[in-house]
């Protein structure tokens, strides 16, 4: 287990994590999300030296009533497909949830139902309420986003309702 930050990658080591996770995720792995892997921390996990699970934690901001959350946001997950099924996507977001205990106010993600049961079992909390994204300072909602945030609590955290509107800024691509 390795967790880096992009700039210590190699530009080798780069483009085998960006070729890695377009296998990971069946080559629908997209510039933007690509861009929305880096700027932060990599958890890498390997076996044998070989690459085999990786999660992204990047910075972000997410907003609920008057709260500000300085949140590590988890990006491009994935797991080598002949490597599935043996616990390492488990193990590189049990790491990603220790650096986010640490670093950030509250650690969040946005998974498909596919995933749920998947970070439910992890400890992490489906976000109940409305979903926004900011642009320009006006909040657009995002209702193809609501069941699908996740948050993870950090001794920062504090009190929040999860059910209430939860909004973060606005990116190219997937807001969420």
């Amino acid at each position: 287990m390795r967790t880096v930050r992009d700039e210590e990658l190699t530009t080798a080591e780069l483009a085998e994590l960006r070729a890695f996770l377009d296998a990971a995720y069946d080559y629908e792995f997209g510039d933007e999300d690509w861009r929305h892997a880096l700027g932060g921390w990599h958890v890498l996990g390997s076996v044998d030296g070989a690459l085999v699970a990786h999660a992204a934690v990047i910075p972000r901001t997410l907003h609920s009533g008057s709260r500000a959350w300085r949140t590590g946001y988890v990006e491009a997950v994935g797991v080598r497909p002949d490597q599935r099924g043996h616990g390492h996507g488990r193990t590189v977001m049990l790491a990603a949830a220790d650096h986010l205990r640490t670093t950030y106010e509250l650690g969040a993600l946005s998974a498909g139902p596919q995933n749920w049961a998947f970070y439910e079992r992890l400890g992490w909390l489906r976000w109940t309420g409305p979903t926004f994204v900011e642009v320009n300072g006006e909040r657009r909602r995002t209702t193809e986003d609501d069941g699908e945030v996740f948050v993870l609590p950090t001794p920062a955290t504090g009190e929040f309702d999860q059910t209430a509107p939860l909004v973060c800024e606005w990116r190219s691509g997937d807001a969420w």
